[in-house]
């Protein structure tokens, strides 16, 4: 059978009472070590994952407030263009009543001039009728008369 020498049962003593030992000593504190390491590990991924979770928020309304932004910024540049284009109606219908006005008063102001240039040429035309008149007929007549009867001539012909 079997033999069992006094040095193989201390052998199995010294075994056990290591293990005791080392359970007591070192094992223990070890597991303790590992607990808290998992425990502290779980932790940092549970932050981790809640962390991750608010920047994806943050991200969310990040892009809400951005699209808000764009929103109203668009608006403001439409409502910037109507403003110019309403300006720029308005300053054409300005300028083109200024230049209608211009034009206006340069015809009337023409219109005067010609009339004054009509006078002065019929006022002309009849002293130099009268001259004329004078020279041929050599005789003596009214002047007033002739300019008056040369006027009304001038006048049913159409000259002026």
């Amino acid at each position: 059978m079997l033999a069992f020498s006094v040095t193989f049962l201390i052998t199995i003593v010294n075994i056990t009472f290591l293990y005791l030992v080392l359970r007591k000593v070192l094992f223990g504190p070890v597991t303790k070590f590992m607990e808290a390491r998992t425990n502290k590990i779980q932790k940092d991924l549970e932050m981790a994952k809640l962390a991750n979770q608010r920047a994806d928020a943050l991200e969310a309304e990040f892009k809400e407030k951005m699209k808000l932004a764009r929103e109203e910024g668009d608006k403001i540049i439409k409502a910037s263009r109507e403003k110019a284009e309403q300006e720029y109606a308005a300053i054409l219908a300005k300028a083109k009543l200024d230049a209608d006005k211009v034009i206006s008063n340069s015809r009337k102001a023409l219109d005067d001039e010609l009339r004054v240039a009509e006078g002065f040429l019929r006022k002309e035309t009849a002293e130099i009728s009268i001259k004329a008149a004078s020279k041929i007929l050599e005789e003596n007549l009214d002047t007033d008369k002739n300019r008056k009867l040369i006027e009304k001539f001038i006048e049913s012909a159409g000259v002026a």
